[in-house]
């Protein structure tokens, strides 16, 4: 298997040398693992453990934010990475510890006892802060690699077909983790997909092994180490890179406000099985990422970032507006397939856009205190901050607005209903509001311009599909 996977064309290897292509394949398989590991840790096993540990709203959106409220210490991975320059080191030790750490997490029920609930969420906690911890640290080292490794021209394809490849992956692990959640019941069934994710998270990192670590820039002969207010400053300063940030930041929060609970609100109050959610929520748009995101990246490598991520984004955004309607009954699942096809179809324009920004408009100089104060900002405020606050809504003010007992195209609201209304509309304003006003790219073909070649082109198949059809009748 392996041969094969190093000896079939993946990317555009003109010009490159031999190990630059093995290091660029083994990426690819280890996010490839890492995928399948992430899919189980952000979806719907995540949502029944923490529910059977005894989580209320708040407390699950508490949980979720543990993560992301660890984001500070980016800015410490940034500044150990600068100063000791050893990348390869620092991401190799932090992902096997990082990536472990979700067994004992998935064996919490087997050594706290059933009548202490409040210690098992509290040892469940100690756990994911351990992961969150170390996340910055793998992010940090990784990110600042690819900007290294990854050539500038052939960024666009060779990350659509990376997230592909991963995609490919997370389907086949979601599929597993989904049927045997419904086969087996209780702890036995959570603990068996946590060690999943623990060990194919592991591989993950294990592939970064046979990677060739490019240097870092070295600081010129004679040339003291920078302070970390020196490089703090240095990225503040950046006015286009600190309103690209801005810009995610506030786009983070209108999708995590409410990102948790819909997997919350498909178990609990539509009562979907752990199996249909995840081929709804996880492998129908999976499928359609794979068809979709080669098709992205070349779009982004000819028209742009910013383009293809207001186009992309753009039409998504009617997306969040459909949750609201999402009945409890049977009409819920073709509701939930139209949802998938437009996340699955659009949101790889975006993402790759976003990695791309990312990456090459911060300078090769101190670029990994530029990624660390991203993911900071996005992170704490973005997804930390949302969770929580998301979790607040739901109990103290939207379960208020539930009392009324709204019914709206035939849909109770629930306080769930109101919190997806809320997120939609922000989703609206950071796209067609924000979007255009904060971030700066030159050379990108304009909105209108990408909506006219569509059209042209659905014009084109529509008129030979009309020819043909002719033809047969």
């Amino acid at each position: 298997m392996n041969k094969r996977f190093f000896n079939v064309g993946l990317f555009d290897e003109t010009g490159l040398e031999e190990h630059t292509v093995k290091s660029l394949r083994l990426v690819i398989l280890g996010v490839a693992f890492g995928t399948i590991s992430f899919n189980i840790n952000g979806g719907v096993a995540m949502t029944g453990y923490l529910t059977s540990l005894g989580a209320s709203d708040f407390t699950f959106g508490l949980l979720y934010a543990i993560g992301p409220l660890a984001a500070p210490l980016q800015l410490l991975a940034s500044y150990i990475l600068e100063r000791t320059r050893k990348r390869k080191s620092i991401f190799l030790a932090a992902g096997i510890i990082q990536r472990m750490s979700w067994l004992p997490f998935g064996l919490v029920p087997f050594f706290i006892p059933m009548d202490q609930p409040v210690l098992r969420i509290w040892t469940a906690s100690l756990f994911l802060l351990t992961s969150a911890c170390l996340v910055p640290f793998v992010n940090v080292t990784f990110f600042s690699l690819a900007a290294d490794l990854v050539p500038m021209n052939i960024r666009g394809s060779y990350f659509a077909v990376r997230s592909r490849i991963a995609t490919m992956f997370g389907v086949a692990g979601g599929i597993l983790t989904a049927w045997f959640l419904d086969a087996f019941t209780g702890a036995n069934s959570y603990a068996f997909v946590f060690s999943l994710a623990a060990a194919a998270g592991t591989l993950d990192i294990i592939c970064f092994f046979g990677v060739k670590f490019p240097e870092m820039a070295k600081k010129p002969a004679g040339e003291k180490p920078e302070k970390f207010t020196a490089m703090m400053s240095g990225v503040i300063k950046n006015k286009g890179y600190m309103k690209f940030i801005i810009f995610m930041t506030l786009w983070q929060f209108s999708v995590n406000l409410s990102g948790p609970f819909f997997l919350v609100y498909l178990k609990n109050i539509v009562s979907m099985s752990n199996t249909l959610i995840t081929v709804l929520i996880q492998i129908l748009p999976s499928i359609c990422s794979i068809i979709a995101v080669k098709r992205w990246g070349r779009a982004i490598d000819l028209h742009g970032n910013k383009s293809i991520m207001h186009l992309s984004a753009g039409i998504l955004s009617v997306a969040p507006f459909m949750w609201i309607f999402v009945p409890a009954n049977i009409i819920a699942a073709p509701v939930i397939v139209i949802i998938s096809l437009m996340q699955g179809g659009l949101a790889s324009g975006f993402d790759i856009g976003v990695n791309n920004i990312m990456l090459g408009h911060a300078p090769k100089e101190n670029r990994s205190m530029y990624i660390a104060v991203y993911f900071m900002a996005t992170s704490m405020l973005g997804v930390g901050a949302a969770n929580a606050a998301g979790g607040w809504l739901l109990e103290n003010i939207f379960s208020i607005f539930e009392r009324f007992e709204l019914v709206i195209l035939g849909v109770r609201m629930t306080r769930y209903n109101y919190i997806f209304a809320l997120t939609a509309v922000l989703r609206c304003a950071m796209i067609y509001i924000a979007l255009p006003r904060l971030i700066r790219e030159e050379n990108n073909t304009p909105v209108r311009e990408l909506l006219r070649i569509g059209y042209e082109r659905v014009k084109y198949i529509g008129k030979i599909i009309t020819k043909n059809t002719g033809r047969i009748m």
